[in-house]
């Protein structure tokens, strides 16, 4: 086990036979997997992290991934993939965009109204998302943070009051679910 924060691990002292307190970098994880002559490195279990980093690991670094395919967590993860998918099978998402000044988060949150949700452009989940209500909330969240830019673009959805979020987590082995 790869962890770089000793306070998660601490609960779970008995999970790994071996423990490595490391960044959860491409370049630590190789180091580790060839250190290792490991079989495979798990991804799925370890937060947003392995998740970035886990096409680059089968890609360049020809390791192997157990679990979800590396591909198929980029077209979950890359909006515009995902959003291609809801669309090829006709499910409704709510108007969105990737920005890169905050100009253009300005006329788009104008565009679409007010409340809008706010995240980094490669991160489908909770991590580092804020609803935006007001036009001075918006530019405190992306001009005082210098949180945009061309570099470091963020996606902007109409957030929908009063809408209802469903997850499903499933588990499947030679194509059908389990």
């Amino acid at each position: 086990m790869i962890n770089y924060n000793p306070e998660t691990y601490s609960t779970d002292f008995d999970v790994a036979d071996k423990l490595y307190f490391e960044e959860l970098s491409y370049e630590r994880v190789m180091d580790i997997y060839e250190l290792e002559s490991a079989s495979g490195v798990v991804v799925s279990v370890g937060g947003q992290l392995p998740q970035n980093i886990a096409l680059k690991l089968q890609q360049s670094g020809k390791a192997k991934v157990l679990g979800t395919d590396p591909n198929d967590i980029d077209k979950a993860e890359d909006r515009h993939k995902f959003s291609q998918i809801l669309d090829s099978i006709g499910v409704d998402q709510p108007a969105w965009k990737e920005l890169t000044s905050y100009k253009e988060a300005q006329n788009f949150a104008e565009s679409v109204s007010y409340p809008v949700l706010v995240r980094p452009s490669y991160v489908l989940s909770g991590a580092a998302m804020t609803v935006i209500h007001s036009e001075s909330e918006l530019e405190e969240k992306l001009l005082a943070a210098s949180t945009v830019s061309p570099d470091h673009p963020v996606v902007i959805t109409k957030f929908i009051e009063g809408a209802q979020e469903i997850d499903v987590d499933a588990v499947a082995s030679g194509g059908k679910l389990l």
